[in-house]
């Protein structure tokens, strides 16, 4: 025990000694640690870590898959849930969801907060034990059973904010969808799902609208104990054959279940596992540099370890010795791993999509720390193997012999450090590459025509009482409703319409505000709707017909496209006149116009979807440019536009598109005061355009940040090590240089020589970079799409800026080489 405390104070005063190579070697652990830890970390907690719900195991998310288009989408049609939830065995329960950021009334305030639809089953498929109260009570509610459902579940922390507590919130009320809801139940802290949900609404345990190509909900299911997901989807496969041969919409698509954990996941899967193996890159470059360092040391050290050999020292003692060094480096770079992944992982969070799952679950925790220690450790002890197994070839003898100065590096020694130049310079030039190319992207998307003027608009994104909603509340579904209580709805819903006039002529009035109009689907907003259409005298919608043509579906009021700054390109826009009881009519974007009628002029043809009901053909009166609608990288979708006058539905959920004459950020916080103030009871949360645009590029930004993080990083660690490299082999050739300036030689000469050393190495490894880069590409394309093979623009930055860094980190040593004087070294040898 002495002797390895010996060992112990011999390895501190040695470290202590080499001050500038341990610093640089647990800096460089730091970095690429660091960054490992937090990239771990996110992908530890978002992938691989079992979801937090009881039995989760069992609980799967179904889907539904259309075989001629080899897709699916994580959504069921009505009567498709009914028949599986019916006729499928292996399931226990299941249930069915939707959510939306919406706006409800309780306390005698307005909230506008993130909302899920669930039917009652949906507890017992989640496996969730309320903290308060009690969970949907299944077999009491819904369409066949004795009323509509009237309950309501918060999350804790909606409890404690609203109500003073769990136990408090039990059996108060709120409003919502025109109804009073009693609150039953409060979960648990931490429990979220779906999305980001703070209450629960419940639903009937058959959905409103049981068309089986109406795909308005998500579906969940638990299966019975012992039940496999082989067993579950052969019995799904079943039904879907039964399914197929009695309706000739459920034809061409059949029903899948995976697990919930990869239906969650799914979607940021591939970013994640490219930021690991970009990650994994970084970590390359440290071993590579701490390789180098390593080897450095490893050859000024190397006459003093022969000449303790030859004074008795054994290899044991020496490889304990060597051990020591590497554990007290791999704590030290451990530790500050952390410290740099802790701030990095907090970043990473604030920069993170809000659309990525379980981000709120993502934490540093022991098991990456440990990771993070593993790593360093055997990073340093696979650097140090090399080293110390070569001091062990020396002679004793010869290395007593030779200057510690110069010729104690063998020939092999050299060309390993360049070689891992060679390698460090290609991984930095992938990694820029790819960074450049997303960069690249990312600013050609943000300079597309996004069809309409997104400066000087604010968005108002509103939730009111629908009185015709309230009107509805008491319907079951028993039968079709009545004259009367269909009469009683038109009046209703001409009150919605009202209402959101006035609330529009008011924030016309507000100082500063240009013009003001109401949507439902603003574009860069998650609102709005998609529907199959038939053209007139064309297609139909009909029992067998399934490949109908498929648009966005967007409501608005007649001065809409004019606030926007969407062109009206043929035809007329909405006026005062396309009110209910007038000619329903629509117009259409110029993609739709296409995909329909090619040269044909629309104008005055017929349509007719399923966004109200199957029985009436709407006239296309006008065409309208192509808008992009969910972010500036998407492709413009066929759009339908439709007045919100004919279809007041959508009246009491809408967006108000503001035009300002001033700036829209500060106009932003006027209009969200006004709405307080006028009118209390509408829930709103405001956003200006440019903001809505930059969340819908919120992921490619994100990506676009770490890969360029990554890229500095790596090109700071090259900087390190062709530095080093170059440093060291002009310290080894002081005497070469001197006996050649002693000789008559030029110093420029000496100078262009080590320079065109270095730039040699880093073109070999640009040249190597450009196969690795191709490679990355193929890969990034398959996993993210639209990602260019080969822009050589990209690739021409990227290598010239490695070329620059090679210049810049062996311009000081060669300066050295070129001052060198040659009596001075001579006569020290």
């Amino acid at each position: 025990m002495d002797g390895v405390f010996q060992d112990l104070r011999i390895a501190m005063r040695q470290l202590l000694r080499s001050r500038t190579f341990t610093f640089t070697v647990i800096l460089t652990l730091a970095l690429g640690i660091g960054l490992n830890a937090a990239i771990f970390t996110m992908v530890d907690s978002i992938l691989l870590r079992p979801l937090g719900y009881h039995d989760a195991d069992r609980i799967y998310g179904l889907n539904t898959y259309f075989i001629d288009e080899a897709r699916a989408i994580p959504r069921l049609g009505g009567a498709d849930f009914t028949d599986l939830n019916q006729r499928v065995s292996s399931l226990e329960y299941a249930a069915y969801y939707s959510t939306y950021q919406d706006g409800l009334q309780t306390a005698g305030r307005t909230i506008y907060t993130d909302v899920g639809h669930v039917s009652a089953e949906f507890g017992r498929v989640m496996g969730i034990e309320p903290l308060a109260g009690r969970d949907f009570q299944v077999g009491v509610h819904g369409r066949d059973n004795i009323k509509d459902p009237e309950e309501a579940m918060v999350s804790g922390a909606f409890a404690e904010q609203n109500y003073g507590g769990s136990a408090k919130a039990i059996g108060q009320t709120l409003k919502y969808g025109g109804k009073l809801r009693v609150i039953v139940g409060v979960m648990p802290n931490g429990f979220s799902f779906p999305d980001k949900t703070q209450v629960w609404i419940e639903m009937p345990s058959a959905p409103d609208i049981a068309s089986r190509t109406a795909y308005n909900q998500r579906a969940i299911g638990k299966v019975r104990p012992g039940v496999a997901a082989a067993m579950l989807n052969a019995e799904m496969a079943t039904l879907s054959q039964q399914l197929s041969a009695a309706y000739p919409e459920d034809k061409h698509k059949s029903l899948k279940a995976e697990p919930l954990q990869d239906q969650i996941v799914g979607k940021i899967r591939p970013i994640l596992r490219l930021l690991m193996g970009s990650v994994g890159v970084v970590l390359l470059i440290v071993c590579a540099n701490i390789t180098h360092l390593q080897l450095v040391r490893a050859t000024q050290l190397r006459r003093e370890v022969t000449i303790r050999t030859a004074l008795g020292a054994s290899r044991m003692s020496l490889a304990r010795r060597a051990g020591i060094e590497v554990l007290l480096l791999a704590i030290g770079g451990c530790v500050a791993g952390v410290l740099v992944a802790v701030p990095a992982l907090k970043l990473l969070v604030q920069l993170a999509p809000q659309e990525i799952p379980r981000l709120a679950d993502v934490r540093l925790n022991f098991d990456v720390i440990l990771f993070s220690f593993l790593i360093s450790l055997l990073t340093m002890a696979a650097t140090a193997l090399l080293p110390l197994w070569r001091s062990w070839q020396m002679n004793p003898a010869l290395a007593m012999k030779q200057d510690a100065s110069r010729g104690t590096e063998s020939r092999g020694s050299g060309r390993l450090r360049q070689a891992l130049i060679v390698g460090e310079v290609a991984l930095t030039l992938t990694l820029s590459v790819a960074a450049l190319l997303l960069l690249r992207q990312l600013i050609a998307e943000s300079q597309q025509d996004l069809g309409f003027a997104p400066d000087h608009l604010v968005m108002l994104d509103t939730h009111s009482n629908s009185a015709a909603a309230a009107m509805m509340a008491g319907y079951t579904g028993d039968g079709p409703p009545s004259a009367a209580m269909l009469a009683a709805y038109e009046k209703a819903s001409e009150a919605d319409v009202q209402a959101m006039n006035t609330m529009l002529e008011g924030i016309r009035a507000v100082p500063g505000v240009t013009s003001a109009d109401a949507v439902y689907g603003a574009p860069m907003s998650p609102s709005g709707s998609d529907v199959d259409y038939a053209v007139h005298g064309v297609s139909s919608f009909a029992p067998g017909v399934t490949h109908l043509p498929h648009a966005n579906l967007s409501a608005m009021t007649p001065g809409y496209f004019a606030t926007m700054g969407i062109p009206l390109l043929k035809g007329r826009a909405f006026t005062d006149a396309d009110r209910p009881g007038s000619e329903k009519v629509l117009l259409i974007s110029e993609s739709m116009a296409r995909q329909s009628f090619g040269n044909t002029d629309p104008i005055g043809k017929q349509i007719m979807c399923g966004w109200d009901a199957l029985d009436e053909w709407w006239t296309i009166v006008g065409v309208v440019g192509d808008v992009r609608q969910d972010s500036p990288a998407s492709t413009p979708q066929p759009t339908i536009y439709v007045p919100v006058a004919q279809h007041a539905h959508a009246a009491a959920d809408i967006q108000v598109a503001v035009r300002t004459r001033s700036d829209a950020g500060a106009m932003s916080v006027t209009l969200t005061k006004y709405m307080k103030n006028k009118f209390p009871q509408v829930a709103v949360q405001e956003m200006t355009m440019r903001e809505s645009i930059g969340e819908s590029e919120r992921a490619q930004h994100f990506r676009t940040l770490l890969f360029g993080s990554f890229a500095a990083v790596s090109i700071l660690l090259a900087i390190t090590g062709m530095y080093g490299v170059t440093a060291y082999t002009v310290a080894q050739k002081r005497f070469e240089f001197a006996l050649r300036f002693a000789l008559g030689a030029q110093r420029v000469h000496v100078l262009g020589s080590v320079l065109t050393r270095a730039l040699g190495v880093a073109l070999i490894g640009v040249v190597c970079g450009v196969g690795l880069s191709l490679v990355l590409m193929r890969v990034m394309g398959n996993l993210l799409g639209k990602m260019p093979a080969f822009d050589p623009v990209s690739y021409g930055m990227a290598a010239a800026g490695v070329l620059a860094i090679a210049v810049v980190a062996t311009l000081l040593p060669a300066q050295r080489a070129a001052t060198v004087e040659p009596m001075q070294v001579l006569r020290n040898e």
